[in-house]
């Protein structure tokens, strides 16, 4: 029985490390992302932002696999990517 439970205990610590990997990663491109849209001129940060957003919405049409939740839920974090970068500008001048 104490093999099981340190069993266990030895795949969630894995599986949490794991996890603080990916988040660790997520956020690194978060920043990064970030970072590349603060050196572009308006004009451009808006064409990237339409790019995304369309190419994100063809693709759903496109597909019968896609869930218009998975879309939205897409569409609400590029959303805040994009956005991280004018909270960053705001807040360092």
């Amino acid at each position: 029985m104490q093999n099981l439970v340190a069993d266990v205990l030895i795949k969630m610590s894995k599986i949490e490390v794991e996890a603080k990997e990916l988040t660790a990663q997520v956020e690194a491109q978060s920043l990064l992302l970030a970072a590349i849209i603060l050196t572009l001129d308006k004009t451009l940060t808006e064409n990237v932002t339409q790019t995304i957003n369309q190419a994100i919405v063809t693709a759903a049409k496109e597909s019968d696999e896609i869930m218009t939740s998975d879309v939205d839920l897409l569409l609400s974090h590029v959303g805040r990517l994009l956005a991280l970068p004018e909270f960053v500008k705001v807040k360092s001048e």
